[in-house]
């Protein structure tokens, strides 16, 4: 499946290790209690939801912390920032990251959409 969501030059070397550019995967805005970040793996390397961060209408918060968050809204031509504490994160180097990203639209009982990114990247 084609990662549109997210592009190739979404990567970046921030204080605490990478950050992942990520674009809402659906075509109209969605509060954030509808949307569950999967599993985030950076070069096979999974990561707890209690330590990676999101940040998105200038607010960042811990993706365990998303679940009840249904009156922020993420608006469809919003990047939000995901920032993910991998030590030793160098400029250049590529990373084999995986992240995914499930929809729960309110409007349509009992359905999930997944959105799923797996590509070797390289960081800026």
């Amino acid at each position: 499946m084609k990662s549109w969501f997210i592009k190739n030059d979404a990567l970046r070397v921030v204080e605490n290790g990478l950050q992942l550019d990520v674009r809402l995967p659906w075509y109209r805005s969605l509060p954030l209690s509808v949307i569950d970040f999967g599993e985030i793996r950076i070069n096979g390397k999974s990561f707890a939801p209690d330590s990676v961060t999101v940040k998105l209408n200038g607010v960042e918060r811990y993706l365990s912390e998303l679940a009840g968050q249904w009156q922020e809204y993420w608006f469809v031509l919003d990047s939000a920032f995901v920032c993910i504490p991998f030590e030793g994160a160098k400029t250049g180097e590529e990373y084999q990251v995986e992240f995914t990203a499930v929809i729960h639209p309110p409007y349509v009982p009992k359905v999930f959409f997944p959105a799923i990114h797996k590509r070797t990247m390289k960081a800026h």
